[in-house]
């Protein structure tokens, strides 16, 4: 009995102190940024940041609501908008609706691509997981449709084939991007676009949308929010940055103009816009998702302005609420392991004049960390714009080479904010982003360069430029520089432990797999489509009314991405590559009387790539025979092995060695069976 009370007595104690050192460090933090409640996030989606009148009362025109939200989201990840092909320009007919939103902003990589090079429309294929169920982004250009596009090697030996950026235009009698805002005098004939070639392809790493509501500029140089009178704005309607980003990457990703008729073939989706814009609904009284919309009968309530409005309600309300960092700021004491605890008083600590912190949260505060700490709210959005735009001396995205052959200007640089306001001052200036989900994003900055948040925790650290010509603009930050300030060392001076800690609260600390994972009682949504969005016979029965096919997009769609590859990985279909191997079977090895193990090495003969898992059904098996190391049970009842290709790929030439193993019950005469081979994830 002594024993056990010593016990409970020394926990008791460390609990306190474990109790006192996070109540301090809570206490501490907001000090530092005037109030733990700047680092909440609301609880509800209407308290999130939105337009709003002068009497504080959210704009109806922008009011974040339920059904819009939900119809944004649907919106987002279907594949049926991208119909924008022009052949003119290059677009390949046989890509239409294979993409969306989703393509590059997936949940399992922080609402990111989750690659260094990202594809839209003209990709092909989404992720394949590991035999250890991790997930991998995998997106490459489509390679059924290469030989109609002109080969511009980014490297020597580098087969990704493009004509243009998506954001790049080129005109007969300038050269320029008004794709992205910037006005030329009478620009000429557009001779060629990125926006509407075969391949759908940024010349930047995709951004994360989380957070976007707490930003008054979007994309990595503010295009998105600038005035339109700006010399890089294109904000016709003089939007908010979340509706002005919605409408730009309309234009960017082959849907301006063309999703509003292919929208309004879909019952469901009418349904959704009568739900989410009544206003509309009563200006169109003759479309019906009840029959087919007689020409021009829903143009009033299904167009690209209300597409962009319900898109914008989605990105608002993309947020994440339940990491550990959230518990901790509501009070949880043990929510953060002591290590993320370390890692977070070096965040809140200035770095300046040897006070020993890496200052992190000056730039990234607010409840999405991704405003400056003492930016003045205006319904939780702030003021400041220029403030949240820095050079960090970083090098070119390695799609840009693209821009140099395509421009003819071999000394083309992506200047970033410059490009948007035209000032000197602005060059190589990039916007601050949200650090929330990390853990998930696998490239950083605009270029992609570094792939770890320990990466560009170091780099931080070190405070030396990646890029000589962006380091030499006049433009580069003491904030990253000279951090603790003038006549101190570059960089924070961190030790390698306060760097493993710092980064451990970034990764970890500020990662909620909710997001990634539906989770019924948490209070973040999953950011690809849960059940409750898709399984309509459940959860919405008045979309399965209308057409609505359980686990598919409103269209019947796969979520995402619909080419074949995007398919196989996600379980949809599965392709029979057992003519495009050569299969040699290897002298079987006798376990014992009933058990046999048959050995096959597996040759990639054909010409394009086997992708995914490969599975080796064994078809015909005598029902006394299992397969014992088998994996799962086709739908026509056949046992089949998984095989997990290393990299998700067994390329054209290279070969596998792998063995299915069989016991043979009572009554079973023989083992015998025909070998079907299939790729795709999931069970077929």
């Amino acid at each position: 009995m002594g024993a056990v009370l010593s016990v409970l007595l020394l926990y008791g104690t460390v609990a306190a102190a474990h109790g006192n050192d996070a109540g301090e460090l809570r206490r501490f933090i907001a000090r530092q940024v005037g109030g733990i409640e700047k680092l909440t996030v609301p609880a509800n989606d209407a308290d999130l940041p939105q337009p709003r009148l002068a009497d504080g009362k959210p704009d109806p025109y922008f009011q974040t609501t339920e059904a819009k939200r939900y119809l944004g989201k649907m919106l987002f990840h279907d594949p049926v908008r991208t119909a924008r092909i022009r052949q003119e320009f290059g677009g390949v007919l046989d890509t239409r609706q294979t993409a969306s939103c989703g393509s590059c902003h997936q949940g399992e990589s922080a609402s990111k691509a989750g690659t260094l090079l990202n594809f839209a429309v003209g990709g092909e294929g989404r992720h394949y997981t590991d035999a250890k169920g991790n997930f991998i982004p995998r997106r490459r250009p489509r390679t059924d449709i290469l030989p109609v596009l002109r080969t511009t090697p980014l490297f020597p030996g580098d087969e990704l084939v493009d004509q243009l950026p998506t954001l790049t235009d080129i005109y007969e009698f300038a050269v320029g991007s008004p794709a992205r805002g910037r006005k030329l005098p009478d620009p000429g004939r557009l001779l060629a676009t990125g926006r509407l070639d075969a391949l759908d392809s940024v010349a930047r790493n995709a951004p994360g949308v989380i957070g976007a509501a707490y930003n008054n500029r979007l994309l990595l140089g503010g295009f998105a929010g600038e005035p339109d009178a700006s010399p890089g704005g294109l904000n016709p309607f003089g939007h908010p940055a979340q509706e002005n980003v919605a409408l730009l990457l309309l234009d960017a990703h082959r849907m301006l103009e063309d999703q509003s008729a292919e929208l309004q073939k879909v019952p469901a989706f009418v349904k959704l816009f009568q739900d989410a814009f009544p206003a509309e609904a009563a200006q169109a009284p003759d479309c019906s998702p009840q029959s087919p919309p007689a020409p021009g009968s829903c143009d009033a309530l299904i167009n690209d302005v209300t597409v962009l409005r319900a898109t914008a309600t989605f990105l608002r309300t993309t947020v994440t609420r339940d990491t550990p960092w959230d518990r901790f700021l509501a009070g949880d004491n043990g929510a953060l392991t002591p290590a993320q605890r370390r890692g977070a008083r070096l965040f809140f600590t200035p770095a300046s004049d040897g006070k020993g912190g890496a200052g992190c949260y000056a730039c990234h505060s607010g409840p999405m960390l991704n405003k400056q700490v003492n930016d003045p709210d205006v319904a939780g959005v702030g003021q400041f714009v220029e403030e949240n735009f820095y050079n960090l001396g970083l090098a070119d995205h390695p799609l840009q080479a693209l821009n140099k052959v395509g421009r003819n200007q071999p000394d083309f640089r992506d200047d970033g904010r410059r490009e948007i306001t035209g000032r000197d001052s602005d060059a190589f200036k990039f916007r601050v982003l949200t650090l929330r989900q990390l853990k998930d994003a696998r490239f950083f900055f605009h270029n992609g360069l570094l792939t770890s948040v320990k990466d560009v925790v170091r780099y931080f650290n070190a405070g030396v430029p990646q890029d000589a010509e962006a380091a030499a603009a006049g433009t580069l930050t003491p904030r990253f520089t000279h951090p603790r300030g003038p006549g101190w060392p570059d960089g924070l001076g961190l030790s390698a432990d306060q760097v493993d800690d710092l980064a451990d609260f970034l990764e970890n600390g500020l990662y909620d797999p909710a997001f990634v994972h539906y989770d019924p009682k948490s209070p973040t949504r999953m950011f690809q489509l849960s059940p409750p969005d898709v399984q309509y016979s459940v959860y919405r029965p008045d979309l399965a009314a209308l057409g609505a096919t359980d686990g598919l997009t409103l269209s019947g769609r796969a979520e995402d991405n619909d080419d074949p590859l995007s398919r196989r990985d996600r379980g949809l279909e599965f392709l029979d590559v057992t003519a495009d191997v050569q299969i040699a079977r290897l002298p079987s090895k006798r376990l014992g009387d009933n058990r046999r193990e048959d050995v096959y090495r597996i040759t990639n003969s054909g010409s394009s790539p086997i992708d995914t898992h490969l599975l080796l059904v064994a078809k015909g098996l005598p029902g006394q025979v299992r397969l014992v190391n088998g994996d799962g049970i086709t739908q026509a009842g056949e046992p089949y092995r998984r095989i997990y290709l290393t990299d998700g790929v067994l390329r054209p030439g290279q070969s596998i060695v792998e063995s299915l193993r069989f016991n043979r019950f009572a009554g079973a005469q023989s083992i015998g069976y025909t070998l079907t081979l299939l790729s795709g994830q999931g069970t077929p």
